[in-house]
């Protein structure tokens, strides 16, 4: 008995850390996870509408990290840039969605989208080999074969065979399948191979490494239930997911007009949205009421009244009126909707129109050496000039701190000050 009930009290504990694990945070989130009260959102048909969008980009930076040689797993993620999500509150760089191809799947996909290896015929001397193909198995196959090679070429009834000089065991088929040279054109021409000849027998060359231009067309051409296909490797992210780690990584900027975002109550947000920020600003025109309850600044009136009785008692009634408390409510209109990225942009924006800023933008391409340079002039009328500018090793570092502090003031001016 005694073991039974240790059993059940340890249900009954993995059950309270299963609950606290998985239900408490949901509820979290619901209720008191966004300090606002509001939450900006993305619908799952806003990202995929976006997603859509940016398909043919997002194939094009994914091929060469599957292409790359030591491909381990690869992710594209898509973020927030710089233009317009600031504004909205967001910091550039939040991930809304990624796709990510974990090392079997980057093998997978670089094997298939790798072309053949080369072919090669002892002895031949013709056009280009464009496949060889198994014998018995596929159409055109005759008795005793055990191959057939194809090329392109044009073949005029029988005339202008591509072949040029065809080894040993090997005989022209003519048009591959059941196709009719009825007139001059491009066909796909074959030949077979005799199994008895073994030393003239195609051998087709190791595969080489898939291109990112055959990846892209590979990955592209899948069906979106394919398991290797783009879609069925793309999730959302967002503000309250962690991006999956991956070996090689490229970020896209999506600004904000490229995602379609909406502000609801924390309470509405729907188990398919994305949240793109858990502690947005509440619409214009939000009006909130608190009601609560506060000590009054009357005065208590108190009443007594005696009263004799028959016998000569005295009884005493005392009355008292006034509340200690009483209910009050406040109600508040919307705050300044800007958020400190906006401010921080319309700051940026009216300082863009400035001489001052644009000398300080020039010093992003500034590099300070870390080795003062000796210079040498040869001179036939003087000789030789040497130029040490250690001497001026402290004006250097003077002036590099003048540029510091100017730029720091800049800074301080656009960020809290504006252009007033």
């Amino acid at each position: 008995m005694r073991k039974k009930l240790s059993l059940v009290l340890y249900l009954l504990f993995v059950d309270l850390v299963a609950y606290a694990l998985v239900v408490c945070p949901v509820s979290a989130f619901q209720l008191s996870s966004s300090t606002t009260g509001y939450v900006r959102v993305a619908s799952q048909a806003a990202m995929s509408t976006m997603l859509t969008a940016q398909r043919a980009t997002t194939l094009a930076s994914v091929a060469p990290l599957i292409s790359g040689a030591s491909a381990g797993s690869v992710a594209v993620r898509l973020v927030a840039s710089s233009v317009g999500w600031p504004a909205l509150g967001l910091v550039a760089g939040m991930t809304l969605a990624m796709v990510y191809y974990d090392q079997t799947k980057v093998a997978a996909i670089k094997s298939a989208a790798a072309g053949p290896g080369p072919i090669s015929v002892p002895g031949y001397d013709g056009s280009p080999i464009t496949a060889v193909l198994a014998c018995p198995g596929n159409l055109g196959c005759g008795v005793g074969m055990d191959q057939i090679i194809t090329t392109s070429g044009t073949a005029n009834c029988g005339q202008g065979w591509p072949w040029g000089t065809l080894p040993s065991g090997w005989q022209n088929l003519g048009v591959l399948g059941t196709q009719t040279c009825t007139a001059p054109g491009v066909w796909t021409l074959s030949a077979g191979h005799t199994a008895s000849v073994t030393s003239t027998k195609a051998v087709v060359g190791p595969s080489v490494p898939a291109t990112p231009a055959q990846v892209q067309t590979y990955v592209g051409g899948l069906p979106s239930t394919n398991p290797l296909s783009l879609e069925s490797n793309t999730t959302s992210v967002g503000a309250q997911v962690t991006p999956i780690p991956a070996d090689a990584t490229v970020s896209n900027p999506i600004p904000e007009t490229g995602l379609a975002t909406t502000v609801v109550p924390a309470a509405n947000v729907q188990p398919t949205d994305t949240v793109i920020n858990p502690n947005a600003t509440a619409p214009t025109g939000t009006v909130t009421t608190k009601t609560d309850t506060q000590p009054t600044s009357g005065t208590k009136t108190t009443t007594s009244t005696t009263t004799t009785n028959p016998d000569g008692s005295v009884t005493t009634t005392s009355t008292e009126t006034g509340e200690d408390t009483a209910p009050v409510s406040c109600t508040a209109g919307n705050h300044d909707q800007r958020s400190f990225g906006s401010i921080l942009q319309d700051h940026m924006t009216l300082w863009q129109g400035s001489g001052l800023l644009s000398a300080v933008n020039l010093l992003k391409t500034l590099t300070w050496p870390t080795t003062i340079p000796t210079y040498s002039l040869q001179s036939n009328l003087f000789g030789t000039f040497t130029l040490d500018f250690s001497a001026w090793s402290g004006m250097l570092t003077a002036l590099r701190s003048i540029i510091i502090a100017i730029a720091g003031f800049v800074a301080y001016r656009i960020v809290f000050v504006g252009a007033r």
